[in-house]
């Protein structure tokens, strides 16, 4: 019975690795960010918003190399980490805002953007309800000294190059 719960505790235990933190580069031009996202007053709703993991071509897949770190995470309406926060300006970043609420919904918004040099953003948005959508992701991040909503590009589908992604992974 005890190797049982020992193998349940480790089980449990690795469930609940946190993502790593998003960290600047050194030496890199740098711009302020800030979230306003919300997640709707439920405890079982949640969102992160993250920098995307860098992929590679490792043993014939696409595998990352590097995880991405997480800039933001909202549940219950309190945001983590709470102000301004710095973020690698001057040149394309991958991000990624995952979202959870009750009943086993998901959603993603997957783009890349750029944050000029010395400047301060916010990032508006988190799941959705309306009439229209139930639990979906919506994501919009702002110049907070022009008021100009920010571009939000689709990420390359390019492919590594990797041989068995594209074999079906049903047997």
């Amino acid at each position: 019975m005890k190797p049982l719960f020992a193998s349940s505790f480790l089980l449990l235990v690795a469930g609940c690795v946190q993502t790593p933190q998003y960290v600047v580069p050194a030496n890199v031009p740098q711009a302020q960010i800030r979230s306003e996202m919300d997640v709707t007053n439920n405890r079982r709703n949640g969102a992160s918003l993250s920098q995307a993991p860098v992929m590679d071509c490792k043993f014939g897949r696409s595998v990352a190399v590097t995880p991405g770190g997480q800039l933001f995470s909202v549940d219950n309406k309190a945001t983590r980490p709470e102000g301004f926060r710095a973020v690698e300006a001057g040149k394309p970043l991958h991000l990624v805002l995952q979202g959870w609420a009750s009943g086993n919904r998901r959603c993603t918004v997957d783009f890349v953007t750029a944050f000029a040099p010395g400047a301060r953003y916010v990032v508006k948005g988190g799941i959705a309800d309306g009439p229209d959508e139930i639990g979906g992701c919506q994501l919009s991040i702002f110049d907070l000294d022009s008021g100009a909503r920010v571009l939000q590009a689709k990420p390359s589908q390019k492919a590594n190059g990797c041989a068995l992604d594209g074999l079906s992974s049903t047997r």
